[in-house]
């Protein structure tokens, strides 16, 4: 990797917009009455907006510290992402908050940084300063870049940095913990750009097109700096853009002849299940090269419904590249190669669940794909309690090494030698534990679940996002909601399904029927006593800031009646353990 003989991923990003100047740009769309609204830069208008900043910054109190990005989506939260780039300064980038869950989110920042100082743009300013100072015993300073923070672009001088120096804190989405400030160093930026750079096979010929939150990893390092890392084009819009009418997103990919993307799996289920014949028939997708599918676990039959739907509009199968990364190693951790078809395994489902892998496309099968190998970090199999290595084709955690992996957490000495410092029973290390499991078959990971979410039946390991998908199948209504599934203990282990439904497309079908099939068909598929059945509306499960649902949130939520149902059928120990606090009934 040559790229990394620069001094750090600032110098790289400066070289970038200097040398493509007015000739690539980044494009922010979003709905208007007449159709899509765009505002664009040039890389000379970003490199002219990020001196500016940094300028300002060098003047004032706030340079030594961290600093909270409350940006809406859009061209703004870029500028001065680079600003902070280019003054030395930590960005702490986090979705702006809400209601009051979300505001504690920031609150837990605040005081986790020490930081003092908020930018955020003109429209947000007066809310934010009324109720951000509230979170903080230190006073915060709220400004808006587009007002208080302009700086002389000229006076400007790139900052001394090295490898090792922090370029922003990206805290996770809390899918199993409280959220943490993952410290991304020059030197992460740098690899993972060129390990992404390494599997895509594309040069400043990049036209990107997505709508992931600048906030999330991919959204940030996958979709708006590997454009400028390479010097690309890109275009973007907002989340609720694309949540709103998911056409919109393959509207642009088609418009702007983009030849990659990027989304987690559950974007592609709503593209096939929301985009009519009509909408179809004017699309044109034989432009993309890379369709990167990550973030949450890639279901098989989502890259085959896609493929098949989209065919008519250009789409190969192909296209699609499984992936698998995460905040802790910058990003990206291992993929498939652009162009090879997808690499889809059928296992025996009951052998899996003793960690063990049994090739079988049978009935009692389940089908794990491929997110495929690593560029140049190093990857191991690790029994997760005695740290002795697995042999390939047996479960277990997922441990990483290389330049990718982040310097570890912000101000958290001991989760660090416990998680970025890890060794294996043999000695060698140290190693990224992953908490994520998984297995090596000819050399091609595949990822199997969530460490802290199995769910241990009778000596069994069930893996709720399976539960999930099987509940998500047997009904429409069931289809257009989310579901968790979760396990609480009341004399022995009892599996709760907590889904959303939508009640117009119940039909004739009451509730308690439709509570009836679950209970039978997660029963019957997974060989398990009948399990407690939840129905809530829409909206009622929780996810994290990247779409992955937050089963121990909802657990804790549950036990405490903290959840809002249409329709219960509990087993009579789970009705008895509701009855206890959750302070009592959420220990294990």
């Amino acid at each position: 990797m040559n790229e990394l003989a620069n001094s750090s991923f600032t110098h790289h990003v400066r070289d970038r917009l200097l040398a493509y100047g007015d000739d690539r740009f980044y494009t922010f769309v979003k709905d208007g009455a007449d159709g899509l609204i765009e505002d664009r830069v040039s890389y000379r208008e970003l490199d002219s907006a990020a001196r500016s900043l940094a300028a300002w910054f060098a003047s004032s109190a706030h340079a030594g510290k961290p600093v909270l990005l409350l940006f809406p989506t859009g061209l703004d939260f870029l500028q001065t992402f680079l600003g902070c780039l280019y003054a030395g300064v930590i960005a702490v980038p986090a979705p702006v908050p809400t209601d009051p869950r979300s505001y504690r989110r920031v609150a837990n920042i605040v005081a986790d940084t020490g930081l003092e100082l908020v930018l955020t743009t003109s429209s947000l300013l007066d809310e934010l300063r009324e109720k951000l100072p509230e979170l903080s015993e230190a006073r915060l300073d709220v400004r808006a870049v587009d007002q208080d923070c302009t700086g002389t672009a000229n006076d400007w001088r790139m900052p001394s940095l090295d490898l090792e120096a922090v370029a922003f804190l990206q805290y996770t989405s809390g899918s199993t913990s409280e959220p943490k400030g993952v410290m991304v160093t020059q030197g992460n930026l740098l690899h993972n750009e060129a390990e992404i750079a390494s599997r895509m096979g594309m040069g400043d010929e990049l036209v990107m097109a997505g709508w992931l939150p600048h906030f999330h990893d991919m959204g940030l390092i996958g979709m708006l700096l590997y454009p400028l890392y390479v010097g690309g084009d890109c275009t973007f819009m907002a989340p609720g853009t694309f949540l709103k009418r998911p056409v919109r997103w393959l509207q642009v990919v088609s418009r702007t002849r983009a030849n990659l993307t990027v989304a987690p799996n559950f974007a592609y289920d709503m593209c096939v299940r929301t985009i009519t014949d009509e909408q179809l028939h004017a699309l044109d997708l034989s432009c993309l090269k890379a369709v990167l599918n990550g973030a949450e676990p890639v279901r098989a039959k989502t890259l085959a419904d896609f493929s098949a739907r989209f065919a008519p509009a250009g789409f190969r199968p192909e296209m699609f590249v499984p992936c698998y990364g995460m905040a802790e190693v910058t990003l990206l951790a291992t993929s498939v190669g652009v162009g090879v078809l997808p690499q889809v395994t059928h296992v025996d489902r009951m052998a899996l669940e003793r960690n063990e892998i049994r090739l079988d496309d049978g009935e009692q099968s389940t089908s794990l794909v491929s997110c495929g190998v690593p560029s140049t970090l190093d990857i191991r199999i690790v029994e997760p309690a005695t740290h002795v290595e697995r042999a390939a084709g047996q479960v277990g955690e997922i441990w990483l090494r290389g330049g990718s992996v982040a310097a570890g957490y912000w101000n958290r000495p001991d989760t660090n030698r416990e998680i970025f410092q890890a060794h294996t029973a043999d000695g060698d290390g140290p190693f990224l534990r992953t908490g994520d499991l998984g297995v090596l078959l000819d050399g091609q990971l595949y990822v199997t679940g969530r460490l802290k979410d199995v769910l241990i039946l009778r000596g069994r390991n069930l893996y709720p996002q399976d539960i999930e998908y099987v509940v998500g199948e047997l009904h429409p209504a069931l289809a257009a909601g989310t579901g968790a599934v979760f396990s609480v203990q009341a004399d022995g282990e009892h599996v709760v399904v907590l889904h959303e439904i939508k009640r117009g497309l119940l039909g004739e079908l009451s509730m308690d029927e439709l509570s009836g099939r679950i209970s039978v068909a997660v029963a019957r598929t997974f060989d398990i006593p009948a399990p407690s059945v939840v129905l809530t509306n829409r909206g009622v499960v929780q996810k994290t800031t990247s779409g992955k649902v937050q089963r121990r949130l909802m657990r804790e939520l549950f036990l405490g009646n903290g959840v809002k149902a249409l329709h219960e059928s509990l087993r009579p120990a789970v009705r008895g353990l509701k009855a206890i606090p959750a302070t009592a009934a959420g220990q294990r």
